[in-house]
């Protein structure tokens, strides 16, 4: 068991800059940075957690949460079986009850312990001011931020990948401790249960590892635990590959696409990303080896780089890159810019030793942490405008509680509703009481009956003779009630309206519309 040692003085950038880095014991300087950077994550996280509506994708969450555990495990053999193992950990949370606010509090917690794992592998691998700034950094990225208030799995895979790094860290640096290679296999595994393209931080530590020139055993154990993960993985990995039709809506990347990711990674003033690169690529300059064991610079750097590379080449080919995917990939960017960091000062105090050899001034010895803190600001504050507006409803794509709330408003005893298409459906099974009394006249089978998403419709004769019927109808579909191609049944049910109803009243709320017809004839 490794004995607690704090550190007595800050380390000197010389040291980290020019030899290779020497892994720090985790002492109590070290745990009060991570500490501190879970706080701030924390903060950051519950900071606006309730933006008033969820959206389509934390809506899935939400239906698929409250269903029991067969009904889950029926559902994911048709849809969505990427997500099963978070849908599962989510019915567990969500046992005793709550509402959209308390589904996103996982995330937050995630991110926090993803913000506490970037500083505690910042202050093993170079020093506890390293961590600190590492750790605050990552916290105030809106990226993260973002992920952090969304009830979906990609905090958490964020927090299980960097877990799986710092046993990594801990494995190389004590080979024959099994827990570690136990802990990391486990870790590994599980990230990729709750998300497949996890796996492509297991690529980025192969690349870190030969880039440490590791030991032979060291790389032998390494794969042993990727084909335990692989293994694993495997029976996931084919039945989510059968339902490859739910990303078919991605593209082809471009050039505007590794851009915005870019954007992402260090946030979209233009002024950070400026500062944030500078940072990065004086941290690319620090030491890559050290003997066997693993620094800051070779941890870091494919992690940042490889998944969204990675990603972003096959999709090429096949479409199936989106950034919330990679989204641990941004812990490499505040690691990277705090060796950067500890570079720059290690420079300046080596040149003001020259200068003076007497003895530095007391301010200079100051100096790492004063500037650490204005990074920090400088980090944030510009950032702040995009940070608020995370916390509204306009951030994510649709406003499911708004189109509810126009319906309940608006309807009467004996009214219909059709959603158009029926993925809109989301913002009944989201907000029932809204709902109450009006009949969805297009369902066939519930999404528990259909072990779906969005349950099944009648046919297409069915939903006209219904309609027909019905003297007053609810709509509820994209802006201007546009029908895409492929979505024949809506096409069917827009043409009845046209033909046999007229339109009394539309509103629009973001990303939805909600129209009243009243029939004509």
């Amino acid at each position: 068991m490794d004995t607690p040692v704090t550190l007595a003085r800050p380390v000197d950038a010389d040291d980290t800059a020019s030899s290779p880095a020497v892994p720090q014991r985790l002492g109590r300087e070290a745990w009060a940075v991570v500490a501190a950077s879970v706080a701030a994550m924390l903060a950051v996280g519950f900071w606006g957690l309730d933006r008033g509506s969820m959206w389509q994708d934390e809506e899935a969450t939400f239906d698929a949460s409250r269903r029991t555990v067969p009904q889950i495990l029926a559902m994911v053999h048709h849809v969505d079986a990427v997500h099963a193992v978070y849908y599962l950990l989510m019915h567990f949370w969500m046992l005793p009850g709550g509402g959209e606010v308390w589904m996103r509090v996982p995330s937050v917690l995630a991110a926090g312990a993803a913000a506490g794992l970037v500083a505690a592998l910042g202050a093993r691998l170079l020093s506890p001011r390293a961590g600190l700034f590492a750790g605050l950094v990552f916290a105030v990225i809106p990226f993260v931020s973002f992920y952090a208030q969304e009830g979906r799995s990609y905090a958490l895979v964020c927090a299980v990948v960097l877990l799986a790094t710092w046993c990594l860290v801990r494995a190389v640096e004590d080979p024959g401790a099994r827990w570690w290679w136990a802990g990391y296999t486990a870790a590994s595994t599980f990230a990729a249960l709750l998300h497949e393209f996890a796996v492509l931080a297991l690529l980025a530590h192969a690349v870190t590892l030969l880039l440490s020139r590791v030991p032979g055993r060291v790389l032998r154990r390494w794969l042993v635990c990727t084909v335990v993960c692989g293994v694993l993985l495997a029976p996931l990995a084919l039945v989510s590959r059968s339902q490859s039709t739910q990303v078919s809506w991605l593209e082809r990347p471009g050039w505007g696409t590794v851009w915005a990711l870019l954007k992402l990674l260090a946030g979209p003033v233009t002024g950070v990303l400026v500062l944030l690169a500078a940072l990065v690529a004086a941290g690319l300059t620090t030491s890559w080896r050290a003997g066997g064991r693993l620094t800051l610079a070779a941890v870091a750097a494919p992690l940042a780089v490889l998944p969204p590379a990675v990603l972003l080449l096959v999709s090429l080919q096949q479409p199936m890159y989106h950034e919330r995917y990679v989204l641990f990939a941004v812990a490499g960017v505040p690691l990277l810019a705090a060796a950067g960091l500890e570079r720059i000062v290690s420079v300046f105090l080596a040149r003001a030793r020259l200068r003076r050899p007497e003895a530095l001034p007391r301010a200079l010895a100051a100096l790492p942490w004063v500037l650490g803190a204005a990074v920090v600001a400088a980090v944030l504050v510009p950032q702040l405008p995009q940070q608020r507006a995370e916390r509204d409803v306009l951030s994510r794509s649709d406003n499911l509680a708004g189109a509810a709330r126009v319906v309940r408003k608006g309807a009467r005893p004996g009214d219909a509703v059709v959603f158009m298409p029926s993925k809109y459906r989301a913002a009944r099974l989201g907000y029932p009481e809204a709902f109450k009394g009006l009949e969805d006249i297009a369902m066939q089978r519930t999404p528990v009956q259909a072990a779906n998403l969005r349950g099944t419709d009648r046919s297409k004769r069915a939903i006209r003779e219904a309609m027909l019927k019905a003297d007053r109808i609810w709509v509820v579909g994209r802006g201007g009630l546009k029908v895409r191609a492929g979505e024949g049944g809506a096409l069917d049910e827009q043409a009845v309206l046209q033909q046999y109803f007229r339109p009394v009243s539309s509103v629009r709320v973001h990303g939805l519309e909600v129209r009243l017809y009243v029939r004509t004839s």
